[in-house]
């Protein structure tokens, strides 16, 4: 990677080595390192799939972060910038956005400075910026099952070379999930067994769906064994609210469970006609 292309990026990585050093599962940025991607993907990399300083332990002045640039409910949007102050008691910090995220700010000044105030709450301080990174992290985990060192070792290798030639790439969980030695799942997606028609068979799926998605899974459910509106409850001679409104509950799951912190919970409801 050239000198002029480090310099562009406008990162303290001697400084970044350093705050590294504290985090055992990540691998320090090397000078042969290069893959950083472009655009949306380059986003998207740094934001759900590098493992990140969430404690805010190594936070300071010149850190290039990711953050969440506009905080609606329904549409949020996350982007990238640098610290320029952060002001710890009242827990805000002044960002200076990228300039190919600031067309989501509403305030004119904001948008043509990309100079925000935002809470500590929604930035994060991502440690790996390249791809390599990542890839070390995921063969190390990979490998890490092997019984001796030389096997260890070997793998490591073996793995690292397809991940980095980008031969094979895994899936999103795997990528932020191998190496991390963080208690998540490692598939993307689970379909869910049909939901049992009782309070008790609701309250389990629930429950497992919870679960799932506040561990990264994305979740299947499919709804269909479930008693139409008015339907008799016999146990408690009255009326069932019916499958919508128990499907809608569990829908709502995607708007409270935080995937590490960087998206919300992905499900897919099913109905049959």
């Amino acid at each position: 990677m050239s000198v002029v292309f480090r310099q562009e990026m406008n990162i303290d990585f001697e400084r970044l080595n350093e705050d590294i050093h504290l985090f055992p599962q990540v691998h320090p940025v090397t000078p042969d390192m290069k893959i950083t991607h472009k655009g949306v993907s380059r986003l998207v990399m740094l934001d759900r799939y590098t493992f990140k300083d969430t404690a805010k332990i190594t936070l300071t002045n010149g850190d290039f972060v990711v953050l969440t640039i506009k905080e609606d409910p329904k549409f949020p949007a996350r982007g990238l910038g640098y610290i320029m102050e952060i002001d710890w008691e009242s827990k805000k910090a002044k960002v200076k956005v990228e300039e190919e995220f600031r067309g989501v700010l509403d305030d004119p000044e904001e948008s043509a400075t990309g100079l925000i105030w935002k809470s500590l709450d929604v930035i994060e301080k991502p440690l790996e910026l390249f791809y390599e990174q990542i890839a070390k992290r995921n063969a190390t985990g990979l490998a890490s099952v092997e019984e001796t060192e030389e096997k260890r070792i070997e793998w490591f290798e073996k793995f690292y070379n397809e991940l980095v030639s980008m031969n094979f790439i895994p899936a999103g969980r795997v990528l932020y999930g191998a190496g991390a030695e963080t208690d998540v799942t490692f598939f993307n997606c689970y379909v869910m067994p049909f939901v049992p028609d009782s309070r008790e068979g609701i309250s389990d799926h629930r429950k497992q769906v919870m679960e799932i998605m506040s561990r990264g899974g994305g979740v299947g459910t499919n709804g269909s064994t479930l008693r139409p509106r008015n339907t008799l409850a016999r146990g408690v001679n009255g009326k069932s609210s019916g499958s919508v409104s128990w499907l809608d509950d569990i829908a709502k799951l995607t708007h409270l469970v935080e995937q590490g912190g960087s998206r919300r919970g992905a499900q897919m409801i099913m109905l049959a006609d």
